[in-house]
Parts: C-alpha cells; structure tokens; sequence
C-alpha cells in the first residue's frame, strides 16, 4: 500500500462590477493568492492530475454582476418620515374618533341599563299587585258562588209558595209606601220653606234668632 500526500492548488481571479446611484461604475479585481496544503505522507513519483482541456498556466477568471442598491438621500429620508408623521396623524384621528364613538355608546347602554333595571323593578311590583288583585278575585268569586249557593234555595222556596194574592197585597204595600215617602218629603220642604220665612222675618227686625228652640216649637206642633 502507498502512502501519498495531496498537493491542492487553486487560483481563483473574480472581477466585481459594482454599481452606484451616482452613475460610477468602478471594476474592481479580487485575486487570491495560491495556497499549497502538503498533507503528511510520502511522495513517491506522484504526479499532479491534470486533464486534456484544461490549461493549469493560466488563471481561471469570473465575473459577477451586483445587485444594484439604490442609495437613500437625506431628502428622502425626510420625506419617508413625513409621510409616516402625516399617516400617524391620520391613524390617531381615526382613533380619537372611534373612542368618541365608543364612549357615547357606552353612555347609552349605561343609562339603557338602569332604564332596563327600573322597568324590571316596576314589572316586579306589577307582577305583585297582579298577584293580590288574582287573590282578591279569587275571594269575591269564592263569596259570590257562597251567595249563590244560599239564595238559589230561597228563590224556589219563593216561587214555590208565590200566590197571585200575596203578590196584589205586596205591590199595593209598595205603592202606599210610596205615596207616604211622597206626602212626607213634601211636608219636609214645607217646613224648610216656613222655616227659612222665619229667620228671614227676624233678621229683619234684628232680633236673633234661636233656631234650636225654633225648631223644637216646630216639632211640638
């Protein structure tokens, strides 16, 4: 077995154009030195590999082209960062507008709120009221249906015993009643009328006048 020791030569020339916003090209050409790497070993009649096209004399050259990057000015720079100011102003406007916005809906729902809380109490109350005024009726029907239960025996008891001479002498007792509250009403203003002649009578001659003891003459006779 052989032992051998690699000898790795590179030579490498690249040729950068580089661009500007200043319309200054610059060529510039980057070349690296050889570097020979001689591992440890023994070099027994070894023979660089070389090939049939390839000519190792002369260098291997590249060239690579640059991405163009635009430089910024100051100018720029101060207009990017009024145009960011005027966008923040406008964003902050917004915003002011929209919290406003907010606010007096949140006023809204808050005075909503306790309108909604005092409507339930009212409801409450109602709902109560509406409760006892049930129980109430619930007593007069109970009361009713008790009146019922008695009257309705005594009206068949009544219509049982019903004769068309009791029913003669009731409407002529009715009728003699009446004719009797009549006379006596008409008796009473009579009196009111005399009575009232007679303060009138005194009250002009000035002599006060005893209404008590004048109507218990009144009643004497």
């Amino acid at each position: 077995m052989l032992f051998t020791s690699m000898s790795n030569t590179s030579t490498s020339t690249v040729a950068t154009k580089l661009s500007s916003t200043t319309a200054t090209t610059t060529t510039t050409t980057v070349t690296t030195t050889t570097t020979t790497i001689i591992n440890s070993g023994f070099n027994k009649n070894l023979k660089p590999l070389a090939s049939a096209w390839i000519n190792n004399s002369v260098p291997f050259t590249s060239t690579v082209n640059s991405i163009a990057t635009p430089v910024m000015t100051y100018g720029d720079l101060e207009g990017l960062m009024n145009k960011w100011s005027l966008d923040l102003e406008e964003q902050e406007k917004q915003f002011l507008f929209q919290a406003m916005l907010v606010n007096a809906w949140d006023h809204i729902l808050i005075e909503n709120t306790e309108k909604i809380i005092s409507l339930h109490g009212e409801v409450e109350k109602v709902k109560l009221a509406q409760k006892r005024l049930e129980q109430e009726l619930d007593f007069i029907l109970s009361e009713q249906k008790e009146l019922e239960d008695v009257l309705t025996p005594l009206e068949k008891a009544v219509k049982k015993h019903r004769e068309p001479v009791y029913l003669q002498h009731t409407e002529e007792e009715h009728e003699r009643i009446y004719r009797l509250a009549e006379n006596i009403d008409v008796q009473l203003k009579q009196m009111s009328q005399d009575l009232e002649d007679i303060i009138n009578h005194l009250n002009a001659f000035g002599i006060p006048a005893d209404t008590t003891d004048l109507d218990k003459q009144l009643c004497e006779e």
